[in-house]
């Protein structure tokens, strides 16, 4: 079991590396607020209410995928159990929604969420995960976000009996974040996500706690 989802793991986060167009645009929020014009004109920063609005496309590119995520975490957690040593690395893709623009900024954000797929491979002897669900995406001013998620995740973990033991193979598994827009195409979050079944299989819950961060490619 241990082998073949740390084979897969590594499958669905090498699917990041095949994005294509890795070029860097600057186009962002800070070059956009003063484009110098003739005359020594300035165009006038967007309006606090342009930062919130959420048009009918966004995170919508039209395709299949809407952003691959690529990044590092660490353990982080305090328990009676063990830890984890090492680095985990992580991929994700992220799909576009399934539901139509709703032509309203907070049930775009609320009823349109993104599917993600992705993978956390230990460099050493850890946990390694595979996990998919739902993301959401809440604009923030200037060229801030939020991200959340929730879905589930199978693992290759000790199930009883264990320094860190997780009692299902099947796990909830939920995360948050803070990302900053690098661009019109990239950008770079940083949060945390935890993995466990809420003692729906028992009394072996340690749970897994990550922290890190990620960089990521929208199309």
């Amino acid at each position: 079991m241990r082998a073949s989802v740390r084979i897969a793991s590594i499958c669905v986060a090498a699917t990041f590396v095949a994005t294509p167009a890795f070029a860097f645009s600057p186009d962002n929020a800070w070059t956009r607020a003063g484009v110098p014009l003739a005359g020594n004109a300035y165009v006038a920063p967007r309006a606090e209410s342009d930062v919130f609005a959420m048009d009918a496309g966004a995170y919508n590119s039209g395709g299949i995928f809407d952003a691959r995520w690529l990044g590092a975490t660490t353990f982080w957690q305090e328990n009676d159990g063990g830890t984890q040593d090492g680095v985990f690395v992580t991929g994700q893709v992220l799909f576009d929604p399934f539901v139509a623009p709703l032509d309203n900024r907070f049930l775009d954000i609320l009823l349109r969420p993104r599917p993600h797929l992705g993978a956390s491979v230990s460099t050493e002897d850890g946990v390694n995960q595979l996990y998919g669900g739902l993301t959401w995406t809440v604009p923030l001013p200037s060229i801030l976000f939020l991200e959340a998620s929730f879905g589930g995740t199978i693992h290759d973990g000790d199930l009883e009996n264990a320094p860190i033991a997780l009692g299902c193979r099947l796990l909830f598994r939920e995360s948050v974040g803070l990302g900053l827009e690098l661009g019109a195409h990239w950008r770079v979050i940083g949060g945390v996500d935890h993995s466990s079944h809420t003692n729906l299989c028992g009394n072996d819950n340690d749970g897994l706690t990550h922290i890190g961060g990620s960089i990521g490619y929208r199309f």
